[in-house]
């Protein structure tokens, strides 16, 4: 594997937070090349070759499991059928990952009735096997499109404040750094 300054990065939902992480292409394909399906049984290997270049605190380590199968299981469906890899839009020369603007919804909240899932034709959301709605592909969501939240009845769903965007932009057209936190 290529030294730190060369892994590629990539921001993944873990639970209901991004989570930026290093390495994981690299990682997905020696997996790949190795032959290994995405597995439960894999989930162990996975946060284990990830702890190598990332935190993985031991109090999340079910959550990362779980992501963790579930991004490999995308990379690996992708491969095998030939369809290129998911490569989002920059916003305002800001890769779409660096850009803090997903919804997050309260699971505890969404009474299932669709609307959310049914108005965005971007894939963001999909439905469990109990009916209720959750966020499956954050980073596909349009920069400072909110639309769903204001659908939603129950206020299930909420985006970060607009001035994030604000501020990110001003710095991105004025060629500054821009740095989150």
């Amino acid at each position: 594997m290529p030294d730190n300054k060369q892994l590629g990065y990539r921001q993944i939902m873990v639970g209901l937070f991004p989570v930026g992480m290093t390495g994981l292409d690299e990682i997905f394909e020696d997996l790949y090349r190795a032959q290994l399906a995405p597995t439960d049984e894999l989930a162990a290997e996975l946060v284990s070759r990830a702890r190598q270049h990332n935190y993985v605190p031991a109090s999340a380590e079910q959550d990362f499991r779980a992501a963790l199968v579930l991004e490999y299981l995308k990379f690996y469906e992708a491969k095998s059928t030939g369809q290129p890899l998911t490569k989002r839009e920059a916003w305002k020369g800001i890769p779409r990952e660096q850009v803090p603007w997903f919804p997050v919804l309260d699971e505890t909240l969404c009474d299932g009735c669709d609307k959310c899932l049914r108005f965005c034709a971007n894939g963001v959301y999909a439905k469990r096997d109990n009916g209720v709605v959750y966020v499956s592909e954050a980073f596909n969501c349009v920069v400072g499109c909110d639309a769903c939240a204001r659908l939603c009845r129950h206020a299930a769903i909420v985006f970060p404040p607009r001035s994030i965007l604000t501020s990110m932009g001003a710095q991105a057209s004025s060629g500054g750094i821009v740095r989150l936190g």
